[in-house]
C-alpha cells in the first residue's frame, strides 16, 4: 500500500511573497472533503510506530511526532486535481518543550515530492509560511534570521484551538488565521497536489476537523477530484510517480531499520544480563563442585549428613545472630538519635536561659550606670551651689596696716577686755592727742558655712 507521508528538510533561502496584493474574493461553497476524525477511514493512512502516532481519539485526530530532529507530513490519500480550493482545519498544540514544536497544514504537495506549501503555528503565538523547493525550504513569511516566524495577535493561547485556512486560486495563495486574513503570496509553476497536516519535531497535537471546499465555477468547469482518474498520464509522470513511491518505500524501510536497530539494542542488553547471570551461576557451581571434591570425597553418607546438618544449624544460628545484631544496631541508632535530640533540647534551653540572664544583666548594668551618672551630676550640682554660696556669704576680715602684705587675713575676735580698750585709748591719746578714737568693731557673729561635701554625702546615704 502506498503511504502518503512525507518528511521535509529545511534550509534558509530568500523569502518570497506578495504582501500587498489583493486577497482572493471567490466563494468556496462546494464541499469536496469532510473529515471529522470520528473513526478511521480510507482517506488517511493511520499509523503507530516508534517515531509517529496518528489515530482518532474522541472525535479528534491525535498526533505525536517522537522524532526530535525533523517534521512530518501526514498527507491524505484522497486524490484531487483542484487548482482552486479552500482548506480549513481546527488545530491545537499540546504542551511544548522546545521552540521547534509546531502544527499546521501542508498543501500543493507536488507529484515529484519536490514542492509543497506549509502553513503552521507554534506556542509563542507565531505563524510561518514556507515553500518546499526541491529538498529545501524557502521562507515566505518573516525573515531568514527568525526562520520565517511572525508574531500575530490573530492566534489564540497555547491551550486553545486555532483555525487555519488556506485559500488557493493558483498561482495565488492566501492564508487566514481564525477567520481573518494574514498573508497572500504566489507559487508559480505549481499544479494541483495532495493535502494534509504537518507536525513539527517532538510535537503532540490534535486536529478537530479537516475540510476542503471548491467553488461552483471550478466544479462546473470540470476541475474536481472526479476527473483525476480520467486524466491521461504521460510516461514522465508515471516515472515520477514511481520514483516518489520508491522514495516513500525507502523512507519506510529506513524507519523499519531504525526500529529494528532499537529492538536489537534492547535484546542485546537483555542477553548481556542473562550472560552475566549465567557466569555467576557457573562460578557458584564450580565452587560447590570443588567443595564436594576436596572435602566430601572421603566421607561416608552418615558423616556427610551429620556435617551437612551441623553446617545448616550453624548457618541458621549465624542468621539469627545477624538478625539480633541488626536489632541491637537499630536500637543503638534509635538511642543515639534520642540522645542527640535531648542534647539539642538541653542546649536550646541553656542558650535561652543564658540569653535571658544576659538581658537581665545588661538591664541591671544600665540601671546602675544611670544611677551613677545621676549621682555624679547631683554632686556636681551641689558642689556648684556650695561654691556659689561661699562666694556670696563668706567675707574675710581685712588685714591691719601693720600686717605684712603676705599675711593671711585674720578674723576679728568677738570682743576685748575693757582694760585693753582703756590702755589702747590712753596710748592713742598719748601718742596722738588730735587723733580721733576708732569705733569698736562689730560684735556680730559671722554666718555659719555649709557642711563639707563628704559629710553631706554620708548623711544623704544614711537617709
Amino acid at each position: 500500500m502506498k503511504r502518503h507521508l512525507f518528511t521535509f528538510a529545511a534550509l534558509v533561502l530568500p523569502a518570497v511573497g506578495l504582501w500587498g496584493q489583493n486577497p482572493i474574493t471567490l466563494e468556496y461553497n462546494v464541499q469536496q472533503l469532510r473529515e471529522e476524525f470520528s473513526e478511521e477511514n480510507a482517506n488517511w493512512n493511520y499509523m503507530s510506530s516508534v517515531e509517529n502516532l496518528y489515530m482518532p481519539d474522541k472525535g479528534d485526530l491525535f498526533m505525536h511526532r517522537n522524532n526530535p530532529n525533523s517534521a512530518y507530513a501526514f498527507v491524505t490519500k484522497w486524490e484531487n486535481s483542484l487548482r482552486v480550493f479552500s482548506i480549513i482545519s481546527r488545530l491545537k498544540m499540546g504542551p511544548a518543550e522546545t521552540p521547534d514544536q509546531s502544527i499546521g497544514i501542508v498543501c500543493l504537495v507536488q507529484r515529484d515530492g519536490k514542492g509543497a506549501v506549509v502553513v503552521e503555528f507554534n506556542k509563542f503565538k507565531q505563524y510561518r509560511v514556507k515553500q518546499l523547493v526541491g529538498a529545501y525550504y524557502r521562507y515566505i513569511s518573516g525573515t531568514a534570521e527568525d526562520k520565517g516566524w511572525v508574531k500575530s495577535n490573530l492566534l489564540r493561547g497555547k491551550d486553545d484551538y486555532n483555525d487555519l485556512e488556506v485559500r488557493a486560486a493558483l498561482p495565488q495563495v492566501d492564508v487566514y488565521i481564525n477567520g481573518k486574513f494574514a498573508q497572500s503570496f504566489d507559487v508559480p509553476d505549481y499544479g494541483p497536489g495532495q493535502m494534509g497536516l504537518v507536525i513539527g519535531p517532538g510535537t503532540k497535537a490534535k486536529a478537530d476537523f479537516f475540510h476542503v471546499h471548491a467553488t461552483s465555477q471550478t466544479i462546473a468547469a470540470g476541475d474536481s477530484s472526479a476527473v483525476v482518474n480520467n486524466t491521461p498520464v504521460t510516461p514522465i509522470e508515471q516515472i515520477t510517480k514511481l520514483r516518489f513511491e520508491l522514495e516513500m518505500k525507502d523512507r519506510d524501510l529506513r524507519e523499519c531499520q531504525t526500529e529494528r536497530i532499537k529492538a536489537v539494542s534492547v535484546m542485546e542488553d537483555q542477553i548481556g544480563g542473562l550472560i552475566s547471570e549465567n557466569q555467576r551461576l557457573t562460578m557458584q557451581n564450580k565452587q560447590l563442585a570443588e567443595f564436594r571434591n576436596e572435602i566430601l570425597v572421603d566421607m561416608d553418607e552418615d558423616a556427610f549428613l551429620t556435617v551437612a546438618r551441623s553446617l545448616k544449624d550453624e548457618i541458621v544460628k549465624n542468621q539469627r545472630l545477624e538478625s539480633q545484631v541488626q536489632t541491637y544496631r537499630d536500637s543503638l541508632r534509635t538511642t543515639h538519635q534520642t540522645y542527640s535530640k535531648l542534647k539539642l533540647a538541653l542546649l536550646d534551653k541553656s542558650i535561652k536561659k543564658a540569653e535571658v540572664q544576659k538581658v537581665e544583666r545588661d538591664r541591671q548594668e544600665s540601671i546602675n550606670t544611670k544611677s551613677e551618672i545621676e549621682a555624679e551630676l547631683q554632686d556636681k550640682r551641689l558642689t556648684k551651689e556650695q561654691e556659689e554660696w561661699e562666694r556670696k556669704n563668706f567675707k574675710p576680715i581685712a588685714a591691719t596696716e601693720s600686717t605684712a602684705p603676705d599675711a593671711k587675713p585674720v578674723e576679728q575676735p568677738v570682743g576685748k577686755p575693757k582694760e585693753d580698750k582703756k590702755s589702747e585709748g590712753k596710748a592713742g591719746k598719748k601718742d596722738n592727742p588730735n587723733k580721733e578714737i576708732a569705733a569698736p568693731p562689730s560684735e556680730a557673729l559671722p554666718e555659719a558655712s555649709p557642711l563639707p561635701i563628704p559629710v553631706r554625702k554620708a548623711e544623704k546615704k544614711n537617709d
